[in-house]
């Protein structure tokens, strides 16, 4: 299932400002555009947000 940015923030619980940073800066999970255009929509897909969510997971 693919996610806008939006929904990708609130799948995580962090603020659409704070993934589009993580999106800069190569921190975050896995993304991509689709077509050419500069402004298509940044989409995720839901199995790249739970490994990305599992990969920073800190147990005791």
């Amino acid at each position: 299932m693919k996610l806008t940015a939006g929904q990708a923030a609130a799948y995580l619980h962090v603020s659409r400002s704070t993934l589009k940073r993580m999106r800069a800066d190569g921190t975050g999970p896995v993304w991509f555009q689709p077509g050419d255009a500069v402004n298509s929509p940044c989409l995720y897909e839901v199995a790249d947000l739970d490994r990305w969510a599992a990969s920073r997971k800190r147990g005791r």
